[in-house]
């Protein structure tokens, strides 16, 4: 924690130096932040990285608010997006407000988002997804794990509001409910809808999640 606090002073110095000495444009400093900042895979690194080196001048912050490109919510606010205007992940997994009018208030902003983290949530946020679909038409990889309550027909939804999912995560839902007697018409249009699906994470095993797999694997 030492090193990694020290290395954050010292590029945040590094940067200051810089700013101070000579002007850059900024299609520069955008360069000289990615090569300093950038060579780690550590979000969290990376988010102290950013803060340290935007409090160096108005420049720079504006320049470290483009680059952000990953979120995580857990107050409701939207401010936050109008600064953040290049954000294409999204995890709103520990967000404790309503979780729909969030998703509606995203929906506004010209976002190209591709990833979004819905997980421990009571119900899947119909109302909020359908706006959020509507508007954001890049989205690739959605995470809806550990939902406490989950239906097939919520799956059906999901592919319908997102025909370009890539990644699709339902694991561990506290409880599954799907009717018997239309799993197979069910699943066999879940995964029509969803053709260009890649990956998938499903649980609890039942005889639905086993038809929708054969019917992916099908229409691969």
């Amino acid at each position: 924690m030492a090193s990694s606090s020290s290395s954050i002073q010292t590029r945040s110095k590094t940067i200051r130096m810089l700013s101070e000495g000579v002007y850059l444009p900024d299609e520069c400093w955008e360069l000289v932040l990615k090569f300093l900042i950038y060579d780690t895979d550590d979000d969290h690194r990376r988010y102290f990285h950013l803060k340290s080196v935007s409090i160096v001048s108005k420049q720079l912050l504006s320049i470290t608010n483009r680059l952000r490109s990953s979120l995580t919510i857990y107050n409701p606010t939207c401010q936050l997006f109008r600064r953040f205007s290049n954000i294409v992940s999204l995890n709103l997994s520990s967000y404790y407000g309503d979780i729909n009018e969030i998703l509606i208030q995203i929906s506004h902003f010209p976002l190209k988002i591709t990833s979004l983290n819905l997980s421990n949530q009571l119900k899947i946020p119909a109302k909020g997804l359908r706006a959020f679909s509507k508007n954001i038409i890049t989205l690739t990889s959605l995470i809806c794990s550990n939902i406490a309550t989950l239906y097939d027909t919520d799956i059906l939804f999901i592919a319908r509001c997102f025909p370009f999912l890539e990644e699709l995560d339902l694991s561990n839902p506290t409880e599954f409910k799907f009717d018997r007697n239309s799993a197979f018409l069910s699943a066999r249009a879940v995964s029509l809808a969803l053709s260009r699906i890649r990956k998938v994470n499903f649980s609890p095993h039942n005889i639905f999640f086993h038809l929708l797999v054969f019917y992916l694997f099908k229409n691969f």
